[in-house]
């Protein structure tokens, strides 16, 4: 994946500057001002990938192109297995001296930029084997001579040419020409998709695009190669020359013929060309409407935006066969989007995202922060005319931040947090005001989200219900309390559900809630012997209960057996021949409080809870179980209209 570039003199970008873009995430985000330089990103790979034509910074034009060097360096982390052996020795070499590459190396006026890469060079390191994964810079300038910026150092040119002498500090641009068939190779890996802000989606959806046969997979020509095989274009060129014989006969002295004594024939280039051209040429993207097919020109802008991400997440998640290959970039995906559709369209990227190497997108929506479970975000902002990036993996996004306003020591132009908030409040304001509604479950983590996504399947297609994981009670009681006042003149025309479901914690967190005819704010608790559904400040206060206690007890049990043989001593109490009851699984298993207190040591393991909570939904979807009464008095609500 590109895990950061370097950008010199690009459009709005003066000097050197190093952005951050993942240290592990497939999902990468941009969010910034209008004009702040995060279509540049998008687009400047694009010129290295798709050789585009580059858009230098205006400062190239007074001080000249020798001068300034305008550069493209994307810093690549790639599996060693992707590297032919033709090129794998020159690539460990590069990539060793950059994973060992020393702050002291670099030049004075580039070391906050190289911090920047240090940071994520160490979190790489703690998720990934520095001997299995190559980190390397390689880019080019703009006579697209092979440039690897700051990186340019001693350590790194013995790296590359250990002949060199000890005092050089560097390669020259001759001697950097040695890692071109690596560049090449690299390039080759990939396929880079970038869909531009004011792309106009007539044109990029028709077949003949690049881009559309690059999302296929497969180039029309190789469609018409299996279809219209040598086979069927040798036979046509003999019925049309028996024809052409025939009519010579007939004609006695004349005959049509070519110019030249070579008759010729038609050749598989002709007859695809011109099937192209009759065909596939006169086809345009049309979107299903009731009983009608409108073309897509006939889409609002909004229709358009989300036809050419619905167009990209089929063909990729039905038609292609491998993705892994492909970067796909977007740039500002909500434009002209209605609020109320941005959580589905930012959703279905995710999922594309899921299927392909990498995605890449800039936004001016921040609604995606609270309900995206795997992403990393640059935060680009100025100050004092220079560029400043943040980046913020969203797996713990909230910590991060406020991390990052210590480390700025709170020069952050905006609160995140609140921005990201304000715009997911709007959304699902809007969207449950819709005549069309949306219906929402918000859930403490990701663990959750799993089992209702089981539970609620149907109602996520019938009633259009959207389940988000926002980390915890106190993130709730955030989104409770500003959603409450968002929709206080709203209540009487309020047409979708909003659930909040919350656990009992040992330490419990209350506050002030209200459940309606449209709102249900609710925790779980076990008590006299079945899991309820209570107010957030009602009583009983205890026993702590999580969803895991709350699960059918059966299969509950029957899914922890399938833990017992990889953690024997944490499930040393598990019965592999005993059956429980199809109660809530706390009541069920019935456990002692020493032995309780180890299955919570369990399920704190690293990514258990997510984990178990996949095997669960395996075990209860292959067999049948009694559904949890709380999942059932949940449906009812949602599907309640008085």
């Amino acid at each position: 994946m590109i895990i950061g570039i370097v950008l010199k003199y690009i459009k709005t970008y003066q000097g050197i500057n190093y952005i951050p873009i993942t240290s592990n995430d497939k999902f990468c985000g941009l969010v910034g001002n209008n004009g702040i330089g995060k279509s540049t990103i998008l687009e400047a790979i694009d010129c290295f990938f798709n050789d585009k034509s580059w858009n230098l910074n205006i400062s190239t034009k007074k001080s000249g192109l020798t001068v300034t060097n305008p550069s493209i360096i994307p810093i690549f982390f790639i599996k060693k297995s992707k590297i032919s052996p033709e090129n794998i020795q020159i690539a460990e070499a590069l990539s060793d001296s950059i994973w060992n590459l020393n702050e002291t190396e670099i030049a004075n006026i580039n070391r906050p930029h190289f911090k920047d890469f240090n940071h994520q060079r160490s979190a790489l390191a703690k998720n990934y084997d520095s001997n299995e994964y190559l980190l390397m810079p390689l880019g080019i300038d703009y006579t697209s001579n092979i440039n690897l910026g700051f990186f340019n150092t001693n350590t790194v040119a013995r790296s590359v040419k250990p002949e060199l002498e000890e005092e050089r500090t560097s390669l020259e641009a001759n001697e950097l020409n040695a890692l071109k068939p690596l560049l090449i190779e690299i390039k080759a890996l990939y396929q880079y998709i970038y869909i531009p802000k004011d792309i106009d989606p007539t044109t990029f959806t028709k077949l003949e695009t690049k881009e559309i046969q690059a999302l296929m997979g497969e180039t029309l020509l190789q469609v018409l190669e299996q279809r219209v095989p040598n086979k069927q274009i040798t036979e046509i060129n003999k019925s049309l020359n028996d024809f052409l014989t025939a009519l010579s006969v007939e004609l006695e002295d004349y005959s049509f013929r070519t110019p030249t004594d070579r008759q010729q024939n038609l050749k598989k280039t002709d007859i695809y060309n011109l099937i192209i051209e009759a065909f596939f040429n006169i086809r345009k993207l049309h979107k299903k409407q009731g009983e009608n097919w409108l073309e897509i020109s006939d889409l609002s802008s909004g229709e358009k935006q989300k036809a050419i991400i619905e167009v990209t997440h089929n063909l990729i998640r039905n038609h292609r066969e491998n993705s892994d290959n492909l970067i796909i970039a977007v740039d500002e995906p909500e434009s002209s989007l209605h609020i109320s559709a941005c959580f589905d369209h930012f959703m279905k990227m995710y999922e594309i995202a899921d299927s392909t190497h990498q995605f890449l997108f800039s936004t001016h929506w921040y609604g995606f922060l609270p309900i995206i479970e795997k992403c990393s975000v640059t935060a680009i902002t100025k100050k004092d005319g220079d560029h400043r990036f943040d980046l913020i993996s969203l797996s713990n996004y909230r910590e991060a931040i406020k991390q990052k306003n210590r480390e700025s020591k709170g020069i952050l132009p905006y609160d995140l947090r609140l921005k990201s908030l304000n715009d997911f409040i709007q959304s699902i304001v809007s969207s449950i005001l819709d005549d069309e509604p949306f219906n929402w479950i918000i859930c403490e983590g990701s663990s959750e989200k799993i089992y209702f996504d089981y539970y609620f399947e149907e109602l996520k297609k019938t009633n259009r219900l959207r389940i988000i994981p926002v980390g915890g009670i106190n993130e709730i009681k955030r989104i409770y309390e500003h959603l409450n006042v968002s929709i206080e003149e709203f209540k009487k025309d309020l047409n979708g559900k909003i659930v909040f479901i919350c656990d009992t914690d040992a330490e419990l967190v209350e506050f002030e809630s209200t459940s309606s005819k449209n709102v249900l704010v609710k925790r779980l608790i076990n008590t006299e012997g079945v899991t309820k559904l209570v107010s957030i400040k009602s009583n009983p206060k205890s026993p702590p209960t999580e969803i895991e206690d709350s699960l059918n007890g059966k299969a509950f049990h029957n899914t922890l057996k399938k833990y017992k043989e990889v953690y024997p001593q944490l499930l040393d109490f598990i019965n592999l021949e005993e059956e429980k009851k199809e109660i809530p699984s706390y009541f069920a298993m019935d456990l002692a409080p020493s032995s309780y207190n180890i299955l919570l040591s369990f399920f704190n393991l690293d990514n258990i809870k997510y984990d178990f909570a996949n095997s669960y939904v395996e075990e209860i979807n292959s067999n049948t179980y009694a559904i949890p009464n709380w999942i059932n008095e949940i449906r009812d609500f949602i599907l309640n209209d008085k």
